[in-house]
């Protein structure tokens, strides 16, 4: 039986809401502010009647970012590691918005707005859809026990069609270099003070490799004398810790393959060898020899470069271009696509290098053309019609 009494100029109500299974004692829920008795005791009596059909949920005062922390581990648990990493990459944007919020006060309006300003901030809508499908597990699961409604229902995402004509274009003009943009690119990294930059960069624009390909790229997976490199694993690592990594197959099973490679890739991969042999000297009592072409130097020297440090790298060698536009490690592969495209090879043998299963994969993603492709098909064209100019020329 609820307790409805008055305290001050409000009424309030305390209602049993069941035991504490710790410590035995009463767990109570209590409310106070109404204007009248009678809105105290109506309040009081729908509680009383979702205690009884077991549907009351007690609000909890929890944070987003504490709920969380319960959460995560639990769900680690029940999925694979590759998918776990994917949702702690959302929970890191989801925690820039929401951390310190208490879970029962993020509302509908207030997760609408965080979709709003991610978009408004370039995110893709794959993007932006991984991050909410995310957030629907977190809260679907707070529903349970912790709060009473769910702010990601009912998502109306129709907002993110609105780019969808711009940002297609964008991808198209910014997502690779120009062969010129590239020969500057690879200047700066030569002139770098990091020893290791203009290889990684070099082989990852003449060769296509996805970057966590080339951290784990071996002396053995390099043959110089056959001019090829065997791609069989890749970087994992579920704590992104330097000294905690894995190796892996690789994405797809087309992603296994051997490249074929120039005199120039092969005497960067020769000279570069020759640094890491000096650097193994000098460091012989710290260095750990897995045999990995591109490595940490820091901490713990033999370990394979971790894929942060190319990431980070390629944005001080593009800061230094000068360069408008927004590239990341996997814009070298797409770099690499678009100039074997312009260099009139077959989107069949183009694929196969990439390591794609499907031309249609291919076709979607490199549809595009380079400045000099384009230059190349107005030339055609032009010699084409140049027989129906003489003939309408005055």
């Amino acid at each position: 039986m609820a307790y409805v009494g008055k305290r001050g100029t409000s009424w309030g109500y305390v209602v049993d809401i069941g035991i504490n299974p710790k410590t035995g004692k009463r767990k109570q829920k209590a409310k106070s502010g109404f204007k009248t008795k009678k809105a105290a005791q109506l309040a009081a009596a729908k509680v009383e009647k979702e205690i009884h059909e077991g549907t009351f949920v007690q609000e909890s005062t929890i944070t987003f970012r504490e709920y969380i922390d319960q959460w995560f581990p639990r769900y680690s648990k029940l999925v694979q590691p590759g998918t776990s990493d994917s949702r702690r990459t959302s929970i890191k944007k989801l925690n820039e918005y929401f951390a310190h919020y208490p879970l029962k006060k993020i509302k509908k309006n207030m997760y609408m707005e965080m979709l709003h300003d991610l978009h408004d901030n370039g995110y893709s809508e794959n993007s932006i859809k991984s991050i909410h499908s995310t957030a629907r597990l977190i809260f679907k699961s707070a529903l349970e026990d912790t709060i009473r409604l769910d702010p990601t229902d009912n998502m109306d995402f129709r907002f993110l069609k609105k780019k969808k004509v711009v940002e297609d274009k964008l991808n198209v003009d910014e997502n690779f270099l120009e062969k010129e943009e590239l020969a500057m690119f690879l200047q700066i990294a030569k002139r770098q003070k990091f020893p290791q930059d203009f290889a990684v960069y070099s082989v990852l624009a003449y060769t296509g490799l996805r970057r966590g390909e080339l951290c784990v790229l071996k002396w053995d997976d390099i043959d110089f004398a056959t001019k090829t490199l065997s791609i069989t694993k890749t970087y994992y690592s579920e704590s992104k810790r330097i000294d905690d990594f894995s190796l892996v197959p690789p994405k797809t099973r087309g992603s296994i393959r051997v490249i074929d490679v120039d005199d120039f890739v092969i005497d960067t991969l020769k000279e570069h060898k020759s640094w890491q042999n000096e650097f193994i000297m000098k460091n012989r009592k710290t260095y750990t020899d897995y045999n990995f072409a591109f490595i940490n130097t820091s901490k713990y020297p033999g370990f394979p470069m971790h894929p942060h440090y190319i990431y980070d790298h390629m944005k001080k060698i593009l800061k230094k271009m000068e360069h408008p536009k927004k590239l990341a490690p996997h814009s070298l592969r797409h770099t690499h696509a678009s100039l074997c495209i312009e260099a009139e090879i077959e989107l069949r043998d183009i694929a196969e290098r990439l390591g794609h299963d499907d031309m249609k994969t291919l076709n979607k993603i490199y549809a595009h053309t380079t400045k000099g492709q384009k230059q190349k098909t107005s030339a055609r064209f032009s010699n084409l019609m140049k027989e129906v100019r003489e003939k309408i020329s005055f």
